[in-house]
């Protein structure tokens, strides 16, 4: 309570200033991702949603169901097969993906004023919240050149014991944008630790919890510990040769714009990720096998990755008569990897060349395209490939507005080295593991005047690698398809609304690859403007999935893994919140898993790893422009 009232009152002394600031100020700021190898840009909206500000954590915003270890900053892992990003060549780190701070996910500014952004998260109970602060601070120098930084960090103690994890990530960012010369730079660190329980020893706590005893005290399999550690260094610089011509339609002939002609760039990118798994006493009960006679376990696996990419094209602005981009590429990629116990040190240096060209059609209205392909020539990735095509359009049906696109690849990847290879205190192994082969074909048809969405996709993928029952790498020598189906539909009816997504998953090899069938999402609440100013939205949410085989996951190797033993699903997760925006500020209060209080069932997001039970959370934001 004593937290509730601190927050009311710094929330009550932002109102108080956010309502007399001057709203009169031009508060223009621009926002854009990059989208491709060549620093393409997408623009995004700034976020200042109205709606939904309770779901603004990492674990919500990945994915509307996902496998995780319970708490805040644990490795996590979506349950819909197409929201799973690409694997990292390090795969240690895929499990802490929507953590990590790349370029892959970085956000670039343009202002007209100074923008910052404060965000404050908070929840749990008592001794065993978990917390989030974020900083974002951006600035223009000039009309060409922006900069600015990041600061993201985690402190989440856990509901239940040896659960702690804390993260924090910080990003150095900036664009120049001239006539000739364009340059995009980001450099990224990311320190992500958590503690390692292996889960719950007696599911029953869970299922039927004992008189007096506090999830804190329920028992769990070992006491470890994971770091991962990343950095990021990424430079895109452009340079154009073009003419000017008088700007069509303007009557002033001095007035004239820069037509692009042919485009050159580099980019140079520099990974380095490094994980550690540490206990203080060897676990041997809990491990299948642990092959060092060792009295504790520091296991380490790094990778630096170093690559250089240059390319020319036309630009597609000068292109006039077929209004199309083109552009080829060679790249080289340097990758040294090293894995490490107690007693031995192992180094690989790897080295891969490949080529590739797009052609591409991103400007205009209605109809737009992207085809690409690159294979690798030189290395031991020799004889990987991938080829993608993306396609959209859009028109008019009466009043609506259709948007279709279609979207597909083929491709074929050599396995990551520390599939292949590996060695620490619990797990080795030595594979010759075959070059995966993968196909996938989708499409959209979207209706935004309907809020209505339905997306399709199908993949098969060939040799498909997984992390077997006993958390050791395996390859199907079979095909595996999936096949999704994801819909989108809202309904409003006056001043409420019901959000609805539901998904449904088939996997023809569910040992392989276990999925749910079913994944539900629904949103009812009711959404208002009081005193002409203050937005509000209050309602509940439940998320939902058919009963499984879920994978479980292995704290040493950071790893999702096969088993079918135990089943998980079948629960409904409730929260019930009140959101508010007021001009800069934005805050929620929300109660998670609400239905927990007064209903039994198995809240597991995982075998042996339970969701939190109810707790209370808060949310802050708020943002300047001068």
């Amino acid at each position: 309570m004593k937290k509730f009232f601190l927050f009311i009152s710094i929330l009550f002394i932002f109102l108080q200033i956010a309502l007399s600031q001057d709203q009169a100020k031009d508060m223009y700021v621009k926002t854009w991702k990059i989208t491709d190898k060549f620093a393409s840009v997408d623009s995004v909206r700034v976020d200042t949603f109205h709606l939904n500000f309770q779901d603004a954590n990492p674990i919500d915003r990945y994915s509307i169901s996902n496998s995780y270890t319970g708490n805040l900053g644990s490795p996590i892992q979506s349950k819909i097969y197409f929201d799973r990003p690409v694997n990292n060549s390090f795969i240690f780190s895929n499990a802490f993906y929507p953590y990590i701070e790349q370029i892959n996910n970085a956000t670039f500014y343009n202002t007209k004023t100074p923008f910052s952004s404060l965000k404050y998260l908070t929840g749990g109970s008592r001794y065993n919240e978990e917390e989030q602060f974020k900083f974002l601070f951006t600035a223009n120098a000039n009309k060409k050149l922006n900069f600015g930084t990041n600061l993201d960090y985690i402190y989440a103690r856990g509901e239940y014991a040896d659960q702690a994890a804390k993260r924090f990530a910080s990003t150095v960012f900036g664009t120049y944008n001239g006539k000739h010369y364009t340059a995009t730079g980001l450099l990224t660190y990311n320190n992500h630790s958590n503690y390692e329980n292996g889960g719950l020893t007696d599911i029953t706590n869970i299922t039927k919890p004992p008189r007096g005893m506090k999830h804190h005290d329920f028992g769990t399999n070992i006491t470890g510990y994971s770091n991962l550690k990343s950095m990021q260094v990424f430079y895109n610089q452009q340079y154009t040769l073009g003419f000017e011509k008088p700007v069509a339609g303007s009557t002033d002939s001095t007035k004239k714009e820069y037509i692009p002609v042919t485009r050159f760039t580099h980019t140079l990118q520099y990974d380095d990720a490094r994980k550690r798994y540490y206990e203080r006493t060897a676990e041997k009960d809990f491990y299948k096998n642990t092959y060092l006679n060792l009295k504790q376990t520091n296991d380490t696996a790094a990778l630096q990755t170093l690559s250089n990419r240059f390319s020319a094209g036309m630009a597609e602005e000068f292109n006039k008569w077929l209004k199309f981009g083109m552009t080829a590429y060679i790249e080289n990629e340097i990758e040294r990897f090293t894995f490490m116990n107690d007693t031995l040190i192992n180094h690989k240096l790897e080295s891969n060349t490949k080529l590739g060209g797009m052609l591409s059609k991103e400007k205009g209205k209605t109809f737009k395209y992207n085809f690409a392909g690159e294979i690798d020539f030189i290395g031991y990735k020799a004889g990987d490939f991938n080829l993608q095509a993306n396609m959209s359009g859009n028109f008019k049906l009466w009043k609506d507005k259709i948007l279709l696109q279609a979207n597909g690849f083929v491709r074929s990847d050599e396995p990551s080295y520390f599939l292949q290879h590996y060695q620490s205190n619990h797990f080795k192994w030595e594979n010759d593991f075959s070059k995966t082969y993968k196909t996938q074909l989708g499409g959209t048809l979207s209706i935004p005047t309907r809020s209505f969405s339905l997306n399709v996709n199908v993949e098969n993928i060939s040799r498909q690698l997984y992390f077997d029952s006993l958390s050791l790498p395996s390859q199907f020598e079979g095909n595996v398809q999936i096949l999704s189906a994801n819909l989108k539909l809202d309904f409003h009816l006056g001043k409420f609304t019901l959000e609805n997504n539901a998904i449904y998953q088939l996997s023809s090899h569910p040992d392989i690859i276990p999925l749910p069938t079913l994944a539900l999402y629904h949103n009812l609440y009711f959404h208002d403007l009081w005193f002409h100013v203050l937005s509000v939205q209050a309602g509940a949410n439940v998320r939902f999935h058919t009963t499984y085989y879920a994978p479980s996951y292995m704290p040493a190797i950071s790893q999702f893994h096969n088993q079918s033993e135990i089943k998980v699903g079948n629960y409904p997760l409730v929260n019930v919140y009140g959101s508010f925006h007021l001009k800069r500020v934005r805050f929620f209060v929300e109660y998670y898993n609400i239905n927990q209080m007064f209903m039994s069932g198995e809240y597991f997001s995982m075998p042996a790893y339970p969701l939190n039970p109810a707790i209370f959370k808060m949310g802050l934001t708020w943002n300047f422009y001068d």
